[in-house]
């Protein structure tokens, strides 16, 4: 009996301890103080489970969403919105929970003329856990939204910028 309480506390814990939430980037921009984090979540199998964005301003917590996988996958996340108008989607293409595959950033250039952009990303695991990639395959965890302006007022993004620090 003992022996199998403790097979039944270690199999738990280990569940516990094999699922886990990974930082993957931050996302900033040049036309104000916002600051987005894009967490995943894990399960004990290692396969993507929940994406989480986590949104903050002056350090105050303005947002706070969790998605499923399968939610990201299917029908894409609105990552940003402003003034009714979706600023940021991200689209999953040739997507699977345990392997990754290309994120697509669709992003709002130009409000005036209501033109979008693409920016893609690779989600992918590398030695078991997931890493963010430029489509050449350059390591990301930062991106930085450029904004697109006319006559002094931001209109969209002009471009989105990838690094990793």
């Amino acid at each position: 009996m003992k022996f199998l309480l403790i097979g039944i506390i270690s199999v738990t814990l280990g569940w516990n301890v094999f699922a886990a939430e990974t930082k993957i980037c931050l996302i900033t921009t040049d036309v104000g103080p916002e600051q987005t984090q894009l967490l995943i979540e894990t399960d004990s199998k290692g396969d993507l489970d929940t994406i989480r964005i986590y949104e903050t301003e002056d350090n105050k917590v303005t947002s706070d969403e969790f998605y499923t996988a399968e939610q990201a996958i299917a029908d894409g996340i609105v990552a940003s919105e402003r003034d009714g108008r979706q600023v940021v989607i991200l689209r999953a293409q040739n997507f699977t929970a345990s392997s990754g595959g290309t994120i697509a950033l669709d992003y709002l250039y130009n409000a005036i003329k209501g033109s979008r952009k693409v920016f893609n990303l690779k989600l992918v695991k590398v030695a078991g856990k997931f890493v963010l990639l430029t489509k050449e395959g350059a390591r990301v965890n930062q991106l930085v939204f450029v904004g697109n302006r006319f006559v002094g007022q931001v209109i969209g993004i002009k471009e989105v910028l990838a690094s990793f620090k």
